[in-house]
């Protein structure tokens, strides 16, 4: 194939998202670090010369990208939101201990997103205002350091095939890997110190998760950004059954215990964003949507009518879908609702409930919950 052509091809594909009127697009997700492929350092003459390795790089920051579609097939420019910023490392071999680096929450981070879709190209900035602390500081009880940090994430492979793909299959997970460097000064008992993190990152919908050490020390830290954790919901999933002909993606499945909760906590579960009922690059306004708790992680074919054996009713109301199989421990998230967690309960599987009843046609990537525990 020519380049005219597959350039010609492009643009026909283009064209043929135009016409499905595309507007606002919202993409929510995790940039989560690749802890085998991360490194870092730390500096300090309180440490001695040399830089000190710090290992075990893991976490990540959530944010909102906002595109504006209806430019295709020419670059498409927007803005990039950064609402949880967690990343934590391990020093253990010096005093310093565990590292803790998070988000100022007097300090929103932002930046700006550049993608030549036809060319395959683009790029990220961010100005990420952070505050960071180790175990020692926190064992002398010395105050956290202010950072902040512009970084440039290049995306050389987001082109229109990504995105076609994306929108195909209802979720953006991967769509943003790249790597990135930061560098920053910062203060450390009183002695200037240097980080310096070599950072390879992946984009999902769920939180990243850390060892339980790093997640001792750093989790309240964390929490100064908000106790509560965004996870992104596929906007063609289900956990209902669906009809032959429909291709509905795998509900979200939440382990209670990666968010630290169990039976007899409440759990508040804010809806976030919307989705779309029909194929199209925006965000739409639908935002129907339930939940169950279950004792597994199970969850039957879409054929099945029973596709979730584990389900447990939870004191709230029912949720009467409608559709070919009703399950009666359900209940609508549309409305950002605070739930105890019964007996039993060891998952949280959410999913979409599309007005339409089918849910291959769905898109959008900016639709999910925040979940607080004990809010």
């Amino acid at each position: 194939m020519t380049h005219r052509m597959r350039v010609l091809g492009l643009v026909l594909g283009a064209s043929a998202l135009l016409a499905t009127g595309c507007g606002k697009l919202t993409i929510q997700s995790w940039v989560k670090v690749v802890t085998a492929q991360s490194s870092g350092t730390l500096q300090s003459d309180l440490l001695g010369p040399d830089p000190i390795p710090v290992t075990r790089l893991q976490g990540g920051f959530q944010g909102a990208i906002v595109l504006n579609t209806t430019t295709l097939p020419a670059p498409l420019d927007g803005t990039v939101a950064v609402n949880d910023v967690r990343i934590g490392g391990d020093n253990t071999t010096t005093v310093v201990g565990i590292v803790c680096v998070w988000g100022d929450p007097n300090a929103p981070s932002s930046g700006t997103i550049h993608l030549d879709i036809l060319g395959g190209t683009g790029s990220t900035t961010l100005t990420l205002n952070l505050r960071a602390s180790a175990t020692i500081v926190d064992e002398l009880f010395q105050p956290p350091v202010s950072l902040s940090q512009t970084a440039t994430f290049p995306l050389n492979n987001v082109g229109l095939t990504q995105l076609l793909n994306a929108s195909s299959s209802g979720s953006a997970d991967g769509l943003f890997a790249t790597s990135a460097s930061f560098n920053g000064t910062t203060d450390l008992l009183g002695m200037p110190a240097t980080f310096d993190l070599s950072l390879a990152v992946d984009n999902a919908s769920t939180p990243p998760l850390f060892d339980a050490d790093i997640l001792a020390e750093c989790g309240p830290h964390f929490a100064e950004q908000g106790r509560d954790v965004f996870y992104g919901i596929n906007s063609k999933s289900s956990y209902l059954q669906v009809g032959l002909l429909d291709k509905a993606a795998a509900p979200l499945v939440i382990a209670l215990s990666d968010i630290g909760a169990k039976p007899g906590d409440t759990l508040k579960i804010a809806r976030v964003g919307t989705y779309d009922d029909i194929t199209e690059l925006k965000d739409g306004n639908v935002t129907s949507a339930g939940a169950l708790f279950s004792s597994s992680n199970t969850v039957n074919a879409p054929s099945q009518k029973n596709r979730i054996p584990g389900a447990i009713q939870s004191t709230a109301p029912s949720y009467n879908t409608g559709f070919l199989s009703d399950i009666p421990q359900d209940f609508s998230i549309a409305n950002s609702p605070t739930v105890t967690i019964p007996a039993g309960a060891a998952y949280l599987i959410l999913g979409t409930v599309p007005p339409s009843k089918v849910w291959n046609d769905n898109s959008g990537f900016g639709f999910g919950v925040s979940l607080t525990v004990n809010p």
